[in-house]
């Protein structure tokens, strides 16, 4: 109920506040949107009947430029709002280059960031005195030639809305002033609110014309022909992959420690007789098995390998492969291996082997 009436409350004061009327100007701009007596539809449509193109301009005076390059024709500027120093420059050289601009405001278009120096309007500049176009709008119409344009200035900023249409011929004037200049005529409707939004493209093409502009698209070209050129490519990074660990000492301790929980004596031979001739194998260059007789009577004549070394490593090797031999006649065949690498590996001379074996 608190809630309730507090929504009241506020509905009634919102409601009385609003009942004055709005004391803003902005429905009295003699806009081509507005169809009200202040409004100047009725001309936009009746320039559109008569003239072949004629078009609302919403976008701010710097633009004239790429504009008169093609057709300067006129631009008619009703009622207007402060004028920008960059735009009174743009404003300018289209005059200059051939442009036609129709100016209907009470004032010379105050020029923006001038409020020092009263006289310092648009029309000013051009030697135009606003003062001396009092009377009627269209008979006492100030016009002045501008190298290859021309500045037409009509003192009432209502001279072409809706409600003055009816009453007066200043609809045949201003299209007889339009005819006169070309076929082309802007109503300005950015100095009176109305801006066209532009897309992204648009906005980034701006842009890229400005130095600063220029900068960037460099360094993006630059950046795609790295990337292309290069073959370089972005992506999410790969792990690391873990190094590999190949110490032989704990290989021989887990294998050890498997064989001696399985008690797996035979089996424990055996892989040391495969490794050890694959080890033989790779010195001599093929594939050699130490338990073949003729095969240690080969090695010990080429290599100068003790034969007696070989011989004893054989019949150690059928004791162990048995699979019955204790731990110590098993530890002694692995020395007698190892013994038997190392002759391979180094070369053996007189009582290497024993020191070895020992």
């Amino acid at each position: 109920m608190w809630a309730a009436a507090g929504c009241l409350v506020l509905i009634i004061a919102i409601a009385l506040l609003s009942t004055e009327g709005v004391s803003d100007e902005i429905l009295k701009r003699p806009s081509t949107f507005f169809t009200g007596p202040s409004g100047a539809r009725g001309i936009y449509l009746v320039l559109q009947r008569v003239l072949p193109s004629v078009e609302q301009w919403r976008l701010p005076l710097t633009e004239l430029k790429q504009a008169a390059r093609r057709d300067a024709g006129t631009l008619i500027v009703m009622g207007p709002a402060l004028l920008g120093q960059a735009e009174a420059g743009a404003l300018n050289e289209w005059i200059g280059s051939g442009g036609q601009l129709i100016l209907v405001a009470n004032d010379g278009w105050v020029i923006q960031g001038s409020a020092r120096s009263p006289l310092q309007t648009f029309l000013a500049q051009h030697g135009i005195s606003a003062a001396k176009a009092v009377g009627p709008a269209v008979e006492n119409a100030i016009i002045k030639t501008v190298r290859k344009g021309r500045i037409v200035y009509v003192s009432d900023p209502y001279a072409f809305s809706n409600s003055s249409l009816g009453k007066n011929d200043n609809a045949v004037w201003l299209a007889e002033r339009c005819s006169e200049w070309g076929n082309r005529v802007r109503f300005d409707e950015y100095h009176l609110g109305f801006v066209q939004q532009r897309g992204l493209i648009s906005i980034a093409a701006m842009f890229a014309v400005t130095p600063w502009g220029l900068v960037c698209v460099q360094l993006s070209l630059a950046g795609l022909v790295y990337l292309f050129g290069c073959r370089r490519r972005f992506g999410r990074p790969l792990e690391e992959l873990p190094i590999e660990r190949t110490n032989p000492i704990e290989t021989v301790q887990a294998l050890g420690g498997l064989f001696k929980s399985t008690k797996a004596r035979a089996l424990a031979a055996r892989t040391m007789q495969q490794h050890l001739n694959a080890q033989v194998s790779a010195i001599v260059g093929h594939p050699v098995d130490l338990m073949n007789e003729g095969t240690r009577e080969r090695l010990a004549g080429s290599l100068r390998i003790e034969r007696d070394g070989l011989e004893s490593y054989a019949k150690k090797a059928q004791a162990a492969g048995s699979g019955k031999s204790p731990d110590a006649e098993l530890i002694q065949f692995a020395r007698e291996a190892t013994a038997v690498a190392r002759s391979f590996s180094h070369g053996v001379v007189r009582g290497r082997r024993t020191g070895a074996v020992k």
